[in-house]
């Protein structure tokens, strides 16, 4: 048990490392270091607590003093004081990085889609964000794939992608018109204007995706 316990504590940094990899996002690159200087001040006051205060014997109440100081002082230090965590700086989605020769995507607005259906063109809609595991695992199997890619050309498809990964307001609303309590969320715009989208599930798979916008290109 105690080398499963050791083993196990892998699986945890990598989710550590993931989750401060989404830090950016909201508090900037700055951020993500006082985040891990707050980790590492959680980290001491753990192990104090654990060595001296489950395992000692002896001044235990110094040890919780202790253990207490570095937990508070930390979160002070850090988030108080130099990340202002309560009040985040109001940061603007970031130009969207497509892949080369994948999809290429635009950010989403309510506007874009009429025009593009006035246009008389199918419209497909991903609204996602960069800690939405289910979507990242969706796009490699089922949207960022060739024959995907093929369809959406020969059907000149307008793609679009709603980044909720900043919590918008504007995205917020429209997730609530479809009674959708977040992401992720595929809607499949049809050629023609007077039809409404075509709602995809949760969790997708290449056919659903090609299905989908074969109905919408007719």
């Amino acid at each position: 048990m105690e080398k499963f316990k050791i083993a196990m504590g892998f699986p945890m940094l990598a989710t550590a490392l993931w989750l401060l990899s989404l830090v950016s996002r909201h508090y900037g690159s700055v951020g993500v270091l006082w985040v891990g200087i707050f980790l590492l001040f959680v980290a001491l006051a753990a192990w104090i607590w654990g060595e001296f205060v489950q395992r000692g014997s002896r001044r235990q109440g110094l040890a919780m003093g202790l253990s207490a100081l570095f937990l508070g002082g930390g979160y002070l230090l850090t988030l108080e004081s130099q990340l202002h965590w309560r009040h985040p700086p109001k940061l603007t989605a970031e130009t969207i990085q497509n892949e080369l020769g994948g999809i290429q995507w635009s950010p989403w607005s309510r506007e874009d889609v009429a025009k593009a259906r006035g246009a008389g063109s199918p419209v497909s809609v991903d609204f996602t964000a960069d800690w939405c595991v289910p979507r990242q695992l969706d796009k490699k199997s089922s949207i960022e794939i060739e024959p995907v890619r093929r369809t959406l050309k020969a059907t000149h498809a307008v793609t679009l992608l709603g980044d909720y990964t900043l919590v918008p307001d504007d995205i917020t609303e429209e997730l609530k018109r479809f009674d959708q309590a977040g992401v992720p969320l595929v809607l499949v715009y049809p050629r023609d204007a007077t039809k409404p989208p075509i709602r995809l599930p949760s969790l997708l798979t290449p056919s659903i995706v090609l299905d989908a916008l074969e109905e919408a290109s007719r």
